[in-house]
């Protein structure tokens, strides 16, 4: 039952939310040092992540226990020991908070966990219209309508948390963000969507 499958594989991704919200407890709780503090503790959950990664990949033994827990949720990539996505999400959530100011990487991440989990739920789901490889027209529109929701959503509570957003920014960074899930790149699209979206957005956005 591959669309079960994604569905809970992305029900897991909506999960990675709690990151942008990580960014901006942090950030209130130290405004010095937050963004160290937090893509620091990232950096290294990513690297007990690597190592776990690793293990799966050389170790018969970890790979069945593994795959005991996890084997469903798991792409063919990931089994045949690439590394998983919670891994690459954990690791472009560190290096995202860790470039980009406090707005852009609370803004991207949620492009990530949100937009992302949209595109592959409703292209799965209720894709019709092919466009590249796997992905649908479907899914694509679901994706940018739901990093449009987001942004929105940011621009509204900009002033209550003192960011700095404009209208355009946020169009531009919904765009890229979603042309980054549609087109397949070298980088993962849960580290290229985040860092992709953001290095437009802080492009643009003054200051």
């Amino acid at each position: 039952m591959p669309h079960l499958e994604e569905t809970i594989r992305k029900s897991i991704h909506l999960g990675s939310s709690i990151f942008p919200i990580a960014v901006i407890i942090v950030y209130d709780l130290y405004p010095e040092d937050g963004r160290l503090f937090l893509s620091g503790i990232l950096a290294v959950i990513a690297i007990i992540l690597l190592l776990f990664d690793l293990l799966k990949a050389r170790f018969k033994p970890f790979k069945s226990f593994i795959m005991r827990f996890f084997g469903k949720v798991l792409r063919e990539n990931e089994l045949e020991g690439g590394m998983t996505a919670s891994t690459i999400v954990v690791a472009s959530a560190a290096f995202t908070i860790f470039i980009f100011r406090e707005e852009i990487a609370v803004v991207a991440l949620l492009y990530l966990s949100l937009g992302d989990s949209a595109a592959a739920l409703v292209g799965k789901h209720f894709g019709r219209i092919k466009l590249v490889g796997h992905r649908t027209l479907e899914g694509s529109l679901a994706a940018l309508n739901t990093c449009l929701i987001v942004s929105l959503f940011a621009l509204w509570v900009s002033p209550d948390f003192g960011w700095y957003l404009t209208p355009l920014t946020l169009l531009v960074g919904s765009l890229v963000a979603t042309m980054s899930e549609l087109f397949y790149l070298p980088l993962d699209d849960n580290f290229r969507i985040p860092v992709f979206a953001g290095l437009a957005m802080e492009l643009i956005l003054p200051g």
